[in-house]
């Protein structure tokens, strides 16, 4: 196959999904990721697409959409399998909560493939909203200043839309880890948010790869005490899960 047609063959796929891995279009077309990154490079000089890690997407994104799926790409495989054993705990039936994180993203997708139908999910992301479009679930989306790098919606409007709610189960990413510390956040905002989510919820679930942890953030949002189950990968400092399951919180590792 030449490269021309690689490369027609590649903008047509970028057209109907919107993003393109650089391991999945090298399966696809039969060369090496070495030859796909060079399509790509090709390709985004001339302005048609822009490259991510791993991959590229369209060039008519917001900034704000590109930070939040290079986010998405980083330790992409653990957040697959992460969001998988998440979906295991929630139920037909169930009122939910994901917040604006990138391993709640891949617990939409999941949720988009399971057999549940009758659920309420509460987000205040607005691209995992977008996402759950066309299903059978009843979606919230809470109100709020869009944070631009990671789309979600924070403020104290969000945070008394939140208090006036109740829900089963409530699904948090992490940015950091410390047991002196706890859980935490880069920002204060988007931690008093998370904050009421915990309080809003019965069953607090932190959902987070294991490069989260012993790394500090500017604002803790739940203590372990708050938390009732952490789903990770096996990568997880023994100290840390340690310290988790002496502070009873059900350590999952996928």
């Amino acid at each position: 196959m030449f490269a021309q047609e690689r490369q027609e063959k590649i903008l047509k796929m970028l057209k109907n999904r919107g993003s393109v891995k650089v391991s999945e279009l090298s399966k696809k077309l039969g060369v090496s990721p070495v030859t796909i990154r060079k399509d790509l490079e090709s390709l985004e000089a001339k302005g048609v697409l822009v490259r991510i890690h791993g991959g590229a997407m369209l060039p008519n994104h917001s900034k704000a959409e590109w930070d939040f799926m290079k986010k998405l790409h980083q330790k992409e495989k653990e957040k697959k399998e992460i969001a998988k054993k998440a979906v295991e705990y929630i139920e037909d039936g169930d009122t939910i909560i994901l917040d604006s994180s990138s391993t709640t993203y891949y617990i939409a997708l999941e949720l988009r493939k399971s057999p549940i139908r009758i659920l309420t999910i509460v987000t205040n992301n607005i691209f995992i909203a977008e996402k759950l479009i066309g299903t059978s679930f009843e979606i919230l989306v809470l109100g709020g200043i869009i944070r631009e790098n990671s789309l979600s919606l924070v403020g104290s409007w969000t945070s008394k839309l939140i208090q006036e709610i109740n829900v089963d189960k409530a699904f948090l990413g992490t940015t950091g880890f410390k047991k002196e510390k706890g859980f935490m956040v880069p920002n204060i905002i988007e931690a008093e948010v998370k904050a009421e989510m915990v309080k809003a919820s019965s069953k607090v679930f932190i959902v987070t790869d294991s490069s989260k942890f012993s790394r500090a953030a500017f604002s803790t949002f739940a203590l372990p005490e708050d938390v009732d189950y952490l789903i990770t990968d096996q990568n997880i400092p023994k100290d840390c899960e340690e310290f988790l399951e002496e502070n009873n919180v059900i350590v999952e590792k996928v």
